[in-house]
């Protein structure tokens, strides 16, 4: 599953343009690389699934819309300036109930969709950290409600306070 942003696939010789909500099936044992498109990068998930003689088992095949519908949420989350995810909002953009959203986004990541999307400014935070942006400009960027917020969320998550990550980042990479 595509996430954000866009990539180029590389699959049996030829290369093909992939972009944020689009579910792309790779059979095992497949030799395949993703390449980025552009600066902005991008973000995937992936699910390994069981197969029956090279296809999908049939108990699977509603769950490939389900995944798509997860897809497509979290595209519209990657965005957000603020992490208020607003469920209702996300929900009727997909044209479902905010009920079935969260349902379907528990049955195919096992969290919230707010938990998610904290996940998401995470990532973008330290990927603003790495680059050696202040831990305030970082957690604001990303969407937090301000600098403790983000502490909080990335001690939780990651063992560590941003400043602390900022600075073994910066003596790795120096």
């Amino acid at each position: 599953m595509i996430l954000a942003g866009r990539a180029r696939l590389l699959m049996g010789g030829t290369y093909r343009q992939v972009e944020a909500g689009e579910t792309l099936l790779v059979p095992a044992g497949v030799i395949h690389r993703f390449e980025p498109i552009d600066g902005q990068g991008w973000a995937f998930a992936s699910q390994f699934v069981p197969s029956l003689a090279g296809r999908p088992a049939p108990d699977l095949l509603p769950k490939i819309g389900q995944a798509h519908l997860v897809a497509r949420a979290l595209v519209m989350l990657v965005d957000r300036p603020t992490l208020q995810t607003d469920v209702g909002g996300v929900a009727l953009a997909c044209a479902v109930s905010a009920g079935h959203l969260a349902r379907s986004v528990r049955r195919e990541i096992g969290t919230s969709l707010h938990n998610v999307h904290v996940l998401i400014a995470l990532h973008k935070a330290k990927g603003l950290l790495k680059h050696g942006a202040p831990v305030v400009e970082a957690a604001l960027e990303a969407g937090f409600y301000d600098q403790a917020h983000l502490n909080r969320e990335f001690v939780r998550t990651f063992g560590m306070t941003p400043g602390v990550f900022r600075s073994a980042w910066t003596v790795m990479a120096g």
